[in-house]
């Protein structure tokens, strides 16, 4: 890192205890050949740029330095290190002073400096005496319990949740009915098993086109009163799903109507021409009767039986016409008998799917109940059958407990909020028949430490064997919090106090915890250059002495 950036006390620095590079107070100082300082992080960079050469920055020296020459300035660095210095945070109402050496040690515990939220998609950073008020009032993390479900979900997510909480409380909209919840309101209204009186269920012929909605003891009037409303339906829908045929039968229908109409038009037009005919043979035989001259009447009568042969020429053509689209008629009116007949047919299957569909349904949902019921029972055989293969895969019998301690971010959060303030070990022992033994965790800290420390104890345990013991217990005891990057694990040891009630003979299931209040800081738990916690996981050791036991 460069330089300090620190509020000294008393006047300004001198220029020998500053940088060359950065003008910040020298940390872990270096000299040049040339009789200027540098910070050992501005040297590193600068050298990175030119490979083991640089020049000297200072402008009125210029000089070429080998990195090879450098060396370490301990005698400033310790007079560094003695500056009377304020704290960082001291325009935040800190009112710590010091030597900058015990500056790291304070800011580590410091109630003013801003750490980062325990939630790593949060991204705050809030000072460490607010940080509880934080995770339990301002965090969009922080977990809340579902008031009506009683599950934990984030702040963020709860609304979202109680929205389609299933034991939400809710009101039947139909009968009134109150102090149900959600799932209880679906049974409730459910259309085949449901207890409402007033639930209205669509109609049986929605399937069709029916829009209606209405109680269960409405659907019988409706359905008398809508029978034609509903063959229509059915009718409407029979020729949607047969696209093929209903082009063929509007056709059909078409040529039908059109002989209905021309069929009569045809039949009156025949009987205006016989009764043309009739009048005009009437004519033919007034005018002979009245003496007409021959050539007239002979004239006359040509020119009347032309008209007469035009006529009965017509009067044949439309009837061979109306003779031909007899048969089509007879056709077309049969098809129009056939379709209805299906169509009967069609809505007397439909009605007869409709009642086994709703069968099967409370065949599937008995089904899906027992299954249900099922999957819990052999969820909670399942969940106790690895409980016992934890306790005894974990369980050793060699006065080593080496404890994995995972989801350690949502643990500490539950400690620093109160919710669950420690935490038990798997239990061990000494030997098959030796002491029973657990350890119990305040990731939050205990008594001294709350707060600022990890607090770590030894708890015994009353075990098969305790008649065959030597009381009280006598064994040094040694915690490890274990470096993951194997570079520094915190060790701590003690040896049990024997006129202490901690460590004689149980009488109950455990004897009172004893140990270190004090095991490790949090500052030093949530230091980069340690590996305490990897991938929200802690390794706890607890060693117990075994030598004099065999």
């Amino acid at each position: 890192m460069p330089g300090y950036s620190v509020k000294l006390k008393g006047e300004g620095t001198d220029p020998k205890y500053c940088c060359s590079c950065c003008a910040l107070l020298l940390n872990e100082p270096r000299q040049t050949s040339c009789g200027h300082r540098y910070c050992k992080s501005c040297l590193e960079d600068l050298n990175g740029a030119s490979a083991g050469h640089l020049t000297c920055k200072v402008p009125s020296c210029g000089n070429s330095i080998n990195i090879g020459e450098l060396f370490p300035d301990r005698a400033i660095e310790k007079e560094i290190q003695k500056f009377e210095v304020f704290c960082d945070n001291n325009d935040d109402g800190c009112t710590w002073e010091g030597r900058l050496r015990q500056l790291q040690t304070h800011l580590g515990e410091c109630e003013y400096e801003k750490i980062a939220c325990i939630h790593k998609d949060c991204g705050e950073r809030i000072p460490r005496r607010d940080l509880s008020k934080h995770l339990t009032d301002i965090c969009a993390l922080r977990a809340t319990t579902c008031q009506w479900c009683k599950e934990s979900h984030s702040f963020k997510d709860i609304v979202k949740h109680q929205e389609s909480c299933p034991m939400a409380p809710a009101r039947c909209k139909w009968c009134g009915k109150k102090g149900l919840t959600r799932s209880q309101l679906q049974d409730h209204q459910h259309p085949q098993t449901g207890d409402c009186p007033n639930m209205k269920l669509p109609c049986h012929f929605e399937p069709v086109g029916c829009q209606e909605k209405l109680e269960k003891k409405q659907h019988g009037d409706h359905q008398k009163k809508t029978i034609e409303a509903h063959l229509n339906m059915v009718l409407t829908m029979l020729l949607q799903l047969a696209t093929n045929v209903e082009g063929y039968r509007d056709q059909d229908i078409e040529a039908q109507e059109n002989m209905r109409v021309v069929i009569p038009r045809l039949d009156k037009n025949i009987k205006d021409q016989d009764s043309k005919i009739t009048q005009l043979v009437q004519k033919l035989s007034d005018y002979q009767s009245e003496g007409g001259t021959a050539s007239e009447s002979s004239g006359l009568k040509a020119a009347l039986e032309n008209r007469v042969e035009q006529m009965r020429a017509k009067v044949e053509i439309m009837t061979k016409k109306l003779a031909a689209w007899e048969p089509s008629v007879g056709t077309f009116e049969g098809i129009v008998a056939v379709l209805n007949r299906e169509i009967e047919k069609c809505s007397s299957q439909m009605e007869t799917h409709e009642r086994q569909r709703r069968q099967d349904i409370e065949i599937l949902e008995r089904k899906v109940r027992s299954l249900e019921r099922i999957i819990a029972l052999k969820d909670a055989s399942a969940v106790h059958a690895e409980q016992c293969l934890l306790n005894q895969t974990m369980t050793s019998y060699d006065g080593i407990l080496t404890w994995k301690i995972t989801d350690f971010t949502r643990k500490r959060h539950d400690a620093i909020t109160g919710k669950t303030t420690f935490i038990y070990s798997p239990y061990f022992f000494t030997s098959r028949t030796g002491y029973k033994m657990c350890a119990r965790i305040y990731l939050n800290g205990d008594g001294m430490g709350k707060g600022t420390h990890v607090s770590l104890f030894f708890v015994l345990m009353r075990g098969h064997f305790d008649r065959l013991l030597r009381w009280p217990f006598r064994q040094k005891v040694t915690f490890l919090l274990l470096d993951l990057n194997n570079r520094e694990h915190v060790i701590d040891a003690f040896r049990p106090n024997p006129t202490s009630s901690s460590f004689q003979r149980p009488t109950s299931d455990m004897n009172i915890a004893s140990g270190c209040p004090l095991f490790v800081p949090h500052s030093q738990l949530d230091s980069s250059s340690h590996a305490y916690v990897d991938e929200d996981t802690m390794f706890i050791r607890v060693i117990v002495d075994t030598a004099d036991l065999h």
